[in-house]
């Protein structure tokens, strides 16, 4: 039996095994700023894989030096990374395998079937906050090592495994690895793309437009400039600047996707100190 047959084999009869390591993290509701009790259970299997294990809570003021940097939190207090290294035989190619351990907040629950944090299985999918979005993808890393240790497979190679935070809010925690020396000569990120792969991802930049108004009282309205009415003018611009800069990008040419480059926006409306959102 060849090695591709073996490994085939061995994900075949753990499946469910599998299958209840990802209830365990989806039942864990890490969130931004509550990644650890997640984290620990990663820490648990790389400590049953024997890997060379590393923990650490990103620095904020190191992160904040580097122009890379994007992120709205002031410290990562309980928000640990965790990397697991199998060292290789020697004169391979390293990889690193690199998965994000937060979700984004379930936001309203009423929209939900069942419990976001509840990791219900049914008709063959499991279903719940982060099963696809990426603690599934963290699994499969965390299988694939396993079965390489279970099964004697030994590589040149090392393999780095890497489970970071702070990915949904600007990928401070993979900058942490960087910063902290983790390199290698090629990485697998397996975010859900369909089975798709993706050469390149668009990266994050933030910044905030003010649009400014003159007041006048209501019955005489026309007396005045709406900031709202002229937001919805620059909105409109912000548009087709990602239209035109998705048309630009070569890689659509090689996956059909709709928007590689996408722009999100906000507007705001402050009003007797209170701050509500009045566009998505």
């Amino acid at each position: 039996m060849n090695i591709q047959q073996s490994i085939h084999n061995w994900m075949t009869e753990h499946r469910q095994s599998a299958v209840r390591l990802l209830k365990r993290f989806v039942e864990e509701a890490s969130v931004q700023g509550s990644e650890k009790h997640a984290q620990a259970i990663v820490i648990e299997r790389l400590r049953q894989l024997q890997l060379d294990i590393d923990i650490w809570e990103p620095d904020e003021k190191i992160l904040r030096t580097h122009e890379a940097f994007a992120s709205n939190r002031s410290t990562f207090r309980d928000s640990p990374n965790v990397v697991g290294v199998l060292k290789g035989k020697g004169g391979g190619k390293s990889i690193i395998l690199n998965g994000h351990i937060d979700v984004v907040p379930p936001g309203d629950l009423s929209q939900w079937t069942e419990d976001p944090y509840t990791a219900v299985v049914k008709d063959g999918n499991l279903y719940g906050r982060g099963a696809t979005d990426m603690k599934g993808g963290n699994v499969s890393l965390l299988l694939a090592i396993q079965a390489l240790k279970e099964l004697d497979i030994s590589l040149k190679g090392d393999i780095i495994f890497q489970s970071v935070v702070e990915e949904e809010s600007g990928g401070a925690g993979t900058l942490s690895c960087v910063l902290r020396g983790y390199k290698a000569d090629g990485a697998i990120i397996p975010e859900p793309t369909n089975m798709k792969i993706f050469p390149k991802q668009q990266g994050s930049m933030w910044f905030r437009v003010t649009v400014h108004g003159v007041a006048a009282h209501g019955g005489t309205r026309y007396e005045g400039v709406s900031a709202i009415e002229k937001a919805a003018v620059v909105l409109k611009h912000i548009e087709g600047l990602e239209k035109r800069e998705t048309a630009e990008l070569p890689i659509r040419s090689i996956i059909k996707f709709p928007f590689p480059c996408q722009l999100i926006s906000e507007i705001y409306r402050e009003e007797r100190g209170l701050l509500q959102s009045l566009i998505k």
